[in-house]
């Protein structure tokens, strides 16, 4: 049988259904749990395409964060948020970064620290990367109004980390105090971007 070869179109389509398939498995089972054959069954294609994409499923993980992250990133910055509007005020602002820790529509819920340290010891391409972090944050900030001059990068990066590290390690926190946790992070970050006249 004459094995098939698939155009870079088909091949795409391919890679966006598997990532697609990916974020209601890690919703289900966790990442230790969402094996290869789960993410080829739900997405109705043979274990061995999915190598043809990955070599391992820690690949295939990262690979989905990153996936996840601009497609969140781009349904409420794009179609959401900005909609009859050309920026962001504090209000907005403050939806886009909840949006990080709601299970509903956020990877980081669904993982845990012990899940990140597996992708960074086991994926080079996991690693922190402080230029392109710079880079994401900058534009972010581009669709905010009213930010400050004097934006510190590095800290609001940091702290937008520690927001999403605070979902997923929410067990271990304080159930009572998660939500003034995590609004506390918020309004710090907040704070780091826009003026002090800024409308909330």
């Amino acid at each position: 049988m004459p094995v098939r070869v698939f155009s870079q179109e088909e091949k795409e389509q391919l890679r966006i259904k598997m990532l697609d398939a990916g974020f209601s498995l890690l919703k289900e089972y966790g990442m230790t749990h969402t094996s290869v054959s789960k993410i080829t069954g739900a997405a109705q294609i043979g274990v061995s395409t999915f190598y043809n994409f990955w070599k391992t499923k820690e690949e295939y993980m990262t690979d989905l964060i990153h996936y996840h992250r601009n497609k969140m990133l781009h349904l409420l910055i794009e179609e959401d948020v900005l909609i009859g509007r050309r920026k962001l005020n504090r209000k907005d602002a403050r939806k886009l970064l909840r949006a990080i820790v709601d299970e509903n529509i956020s990877i980081y819920p669904h993982m845990t620290l012990e899940d990140e340290f597996k992708l960074i010891n086991s994926s080079s391409v996991y690693k922190p990367d402080i230029e392109k972090e710079t880079a994401v944050t900058n534009i972010v900030a581009k669709y905010f109004e009213n930010v400050r001059h004097d934006l510190d990068f590095g800290l609001i990066a940091n702290l937008i980390k520690i927001l999403a590290i605070t979902a997923e390690t929410r067990p271990f926190l304080h159930e009572s105090a998660y939500e003034k946790t995590l609004n506390a992070i918020i309004d710090k970050i907040l704070d780091l971007f826009f003026e002090e006249d800024s409308n909330d």
